[in-house]
């Protein structure tokens, strides 16, 4: 009876080692890559059903949205359920905003205090100290650089009406960067400004973008990428997201994605 007893308990210790084993950052990252490996194999059999097939294009862009929205759900809770590793916890803080903020306190608190207290850690706890912007907010100034090198100064921003995007100059396309420039040359740079926010780590990157795309627009950033109040205060993830404010910085539309038909009710194209 002793060695049966014995021999369970080290089969249940061998169970609990392996459960452990698990929950590692090798291991999270095959499970990513499937959920990708995946989600693009079925995207680009869509495409070719989309080229052949047009008079199905309604159909399959339900079925695309249908892959979209599955692969999202599992992005998530793999972030969830890999939480304790270092690349789950940097997916966890990417999806923040697609979960209510008391399941991801949960889920932080239940980590080790490393983990709490490392980089992705800290930025989760101050998004469940933040209160994000919303429409109807007011903008939040706060410390940033122009592609010259001099500190923004957002007193040029008083008194005109703002458009500010978080990055996606790049995943707008060209189609969508015809649309802003078009939008911003119908107003005068006295009443409306684009101020372009790019999530880059230095100077150097930010003056690259400008030369890539040399709009007339308001080139800024903070550097801080991840850690930035554009992140954090702002509420973004997506890009663009995009921050339509009045002439008194009170932020009429929030949105991810350019809808240039939606800004056009609340703009004023005057010169």
């Amino acid at each position: 009876m002793n060695k049966l007893y014995s021999l369970f308990l080290c089969l249940l210790s061998i169970t609990n080692l392996y459960s452990q084993d698990l929950i590692t950052e090798e291991n999270y990252l095959k499970e990513d890559s499937i959920i990708w490996m995946n989600y693009e194999k079925r995207q680009e059999e869509l495409s070719q059903i989309w080229k052949t097939m047009p008079e199905k294009r309604d159909s399959i862009q339900r079925i695309f949205n249908d892959i979209s929205n599955k692969a999202s759900k599992a992005n998530i809770e793999l972030a969830m359920k890999y939480a304790s590793v270092p690349s789950g916890l940097r997916r966890l803080y990417m999806t923040r905003l697609d979960m209510p903020k008391d399941t991801l306190e949960n889920i932080l608190n239940s980590l080790n205090t490393e983990m709490q207290e490392s980089f992705y850690g800290k930025n989760i706890r101050e998004h469940l100290y933040t209160q994000q912007i919303q429409e109807g907010d007011s903008v939040y100034r706060f410390p940033c650089t122009q592609v010259d090198g001099k500190m923004f100064d957002w007193n040029i921003t008083n008194g005109k009406q703002l458009l500010m995007l978080y990055g996606g100059l790049g995943c707008m396309g060209k189609e969508g960067r015809e649309q802003l420039k078009q939008l911003h040359s119908q107003s005068s740079n006295n009443d409306f400004l684009v101020i372009v926010y790019w999530p880059c780590s230095s100077l150097e990157s930010l003056q690259t973008l400008k030369k890539e795309y040399p709009f007339d627009y308001i080139f800024i950033s903070d550097f801080k990428q991840d850690a930035s109040p554009m992140k954090i205060k702002y509420g973004t993830q997506s890009t663009p997201t995009c921050f339509l404010t009045d002439k008194q910085h009170i932020v009429k539309v929030k949105c991810t994605g350019l809808h240039v038909e939606l800004f056009n009710k609340y703009i004023n194209h005057s010169k």
